[in-house]
């Protein structure tokens, strides 16, 4: 489904009219705001499951910044995708993907592709976008934490490992690119020392501070990974 909500209402009332069994039900979305993604899952989980197709996989198989399809909103679309602001992206999606019913989240693309935000495919150098997935492949040993926030421009993935330390992104984006500086403060609920990494307009993935305070003043589209030892 690349992106008309009603053909997808269509199409699954005539499958489960004809009772056909659905595996997977797989979709794009192409946008400038994570929450877009969020709602999208939402109503296509709401379809299925209206439908009687509860077990039937979500598969988000195609996602990517997109500001338009046109003219300057497309060339300005691809050059952030390779930069900062596509970084940024990525891992706001990634974390807010932990909080809906998506099974399958497929960035496109890792490919020779002007939507290949991940590395230069002539050089084989990582881009910034190439960070997200890094920092994101290393949660897949941790147990998820739950956690609350207050700012919808604040975008959190966080974990502990089998000995109980923790590991957090913290995400600053926004589809504003004048957006201020924000201090963010973590609540941990118990004090400790972190390594903290980033990736802003100085640093790809550079550890920038050893440090107990868990208050971070954050450019926009700055990542920040904090880890504690």
């Amino acid at each position: 489904m690349a992106g008309w909500l009603e053909w997808a209402e269509d199409f699954i009332n005539e499958m489960s009219a004809r009772n056909v069994p659905i595996d997977f039900f797989s979709w794009h979305a192409y946008c400038t705001e994570p929450s877009r993604i969020v709602n999208a899952s939402n109503l296509y989980r709401e379809r299925l499951d209206k439908a009687g197709y509860t077990e039937t996989e979500s598969i988000l198989n195609e996602w990517n910044y997109v500001q338009g399809w046109m003219g300057e909103e497309f060339i300005y679309s691809i050059e952030k995708i390779c930069g900062l602001k596509g970084a940024a992206f990525i891992m706001a999606c990634m974390s807010e993907a932990q909080r809906t019913s998506i099974d399958m989240l497929m960035y496109y693309d890792a490919r020779p592709s002007v939507f290949n935000g991940m590395w230069d495919f002539y050089t084989l150098r990582p881009f910034k976008g190439y960070y997200p997935f890094l920092w994101y492949g290393s949660f897949y040993d941790l147990k998820e934490v739950e956690y609350t926030r207050d700012d919808d421009e604040i975008y959190v993935l966080s974990g502990v490992d089998e000995n109980g330390k923790s590991k957090t992104v913290i995400t600053y984006y926004t589809n504003n690119d004048n957006a201020p500086e924000k201090t963010v403060s973590i609540d941990f609920g118990r004090s400790g020392e972190y390594d903290v990494f980033a990736v802003d307009e100085n640093n790809s993935s550079e550890l920038i501070a050893t440090t107990t305070k868990t208050e971070f003043t954050m450019k926009v589209h700055t990542i920040l990974l904090i880890c504690e030892k």
